[in-house]
């Protein structure tokens, strides 16, 4: 019964740590990044927190790790949904990718870091793989779309998929660029309308 109790106690502390870390790349950035710093904010000293992770590496890469289970989950979510209609699915998915980074104001500094980049080519393939599975799961969404008559026969399916994340991106980036001082979702949503129009059969 103890083992359980630690270990649980152990998933619980990593995702705190982990939240912390998106906490502290929001309002510090990657410099301000550090193991007394993350300690601080989870409320550990910094002994504890080597119990969980080997060091700052580690943590980052947990976290890049966390963006693509997000990801993933999202995905879950509208299959699991009352809507089967591939074009709302996406546009439904759309919304909750850029809910999710809105909700995790740290992805961006993660994802757009020199750290990320130049630093760690291990942590920034994993983010690409992430990527690229849920560009290839957007493409069948897209395709199921074309067989069931609600996207276009003609369109790059692969080509439209980037594109939706394209727009995620783009998003993002004015969106920090701005400071957060608006709605990520909103602000982003305003994209899909014309997305929708490229690729959606007219009714």
């Amino acid at each position: 019964m103890k083992k359980g109790i630690a270990k649980v106690n152990t998933e619980v502390r990593r995702e705190q740590i982990k939240q912390a870390t998106f906490n502290i790349l929001a309002n510090q950035g990657v410099k301000g990044f550090t193991i007394s710093s993350i300690a601080e904010k989870v409320g550990v000293s910094e002994a504890n927190l080597y119990r969980h992770f080997k060091n700052k590496k580690e943590i980052l890469a947990y976290a890049v790790e966390s963006i693509g289970e997000g990801l993933q989950q999202n995905l879950k979510n509208i299959k699991n949904s009352r809507t089967t209609n591939p074009v709302k699915q996406l546009k439904r998915l759309f919304r909750l990718h850029l809910e999710y980074i809105e909700a995790n104001e740290g992805i961006p500094h993660l994802v757009f870091s020199e750290e990320l980049h130049k630093g760690n080519p291990d942590m920034r393939n994993k983010l690409l793989n992430a990527i690229n599975a849920y560009a290839r799961e957007i493409e069948l969404l897209m395709k199921q779309g074309q067989e069931d008559g609600s996207i276009l026969k003609g369109i790059d399916t692969h080509a439209f998929s980037f594109a939706l994340i394209g727009m995620v991106q783009i998003s993002t980036i004015m969106w920090l660029l701005n400071n957060f001082s608006s709605s990520l979702a909103l602000d982003g949503m305003k994209l899909w309308n014309s997305f929708e129009d490229c690729m959606a059969v007219k009714k």
